[in-house]
């Protein structure tokens, strides 16, 4: 059908790594005329999510809504683009997280979506995992920053101690375990890394100011390397 149809009855879309389903709607709306709410309502119908296979238990389809480029019909319904964003996550899911780990489908894309917040680079992606997994493994608190973005409408240039004191099982700071869903749509890279980390014994991890991050096996040199990144 894509084939043979003129070019001018198709749009290009972009979705970015990290988008939230709102974002998603909304630049569906700006390209294709799409209606927002009725976008948002087809993520939660629980009768499409069963019908897509994904997994029992999950509410909505936060963190399926495979970021990356697509040729789409001026024609699709809301409906029929959310299909397509799922199946490509479960594709590429399928292709290239092979190994089977303790944590469950949803719980990979949750952490996936924590570590996309964090990072845009494979290599830190990588050991960002490797933290938030040892802090599982110890039963810490993850205490991570994009949980707490997640509670505000809008990005908040930095997240204030207050902030880290709301009551809401999105917050890590006082929350052990992952939240309870994902707070993005991560890129194939943060699923990845979320799946497969590497054996580190780095516990904690500060921006470096450089766009990736500095990490630490004690909370001292953690405080040391706070205070260097904020210099």
């Amino acid at each position: 059908e894509m084939i043979t149809t003129v070019s001018k009855d198709r749009i290009k879309v972009t979705l970015i790594d990290g988008w939230k389903m709102q974002d998603i709607a909304l630049e569906l709306e700006s390209k294709m005329g799409i209606d927002v709410e009725t976008f948002i309502e087809e993520c939660y119908n629980k009768d499409l999510i069963k019908d897509l296979e994904i997994d029992n238990d999950i509410d909505n389809l936060e963190g399926f809504l495979y970021p990356d480029t697509y040729i789409f019909l001026k024609s699709y319904t809301e409906r029929d683009i959310i299909k397509i964003l799922v199946n490509e996550f479960m594709n590429n899911y399928n292709n290239f997280v092979k190994t089977k780990t303790h944590l469950s489908l949803y719980e990979i894309v949750t952490l996936a979506s924590i570590i996309q917040a964090e990072s845009k680079f494979k290599n830190d992606m990588d050991t960002i995992s490797s933290v938030y997994h040892n802090r599982l493994n110890k039963n810490m608190l993850l205490q991570a920053d994009p949980t707490v973005q997640y509670l505000f409408p809008k990005q908040k240039k930095r997240v204030l101690y207050k902030d880290t004191e709301i009551d809401n099982p999105y917050n890590t700071y006082i929350y052990k375990g992952l939240p309870p869903g994902p707070i993005n749509n991560p890129s194939i890279d943060a699923i990845v890394a979320a799946a497969k980390p590497p054996k580190t014994n780095y516990y904690y991890f500060v921006a470096n100011g450089k766009g990736t991050h500095t990490f630490n096996t004690t909370y001292n040199n953690h405080l040391k390397s706070k205070k260097n990144a904020s210099r």
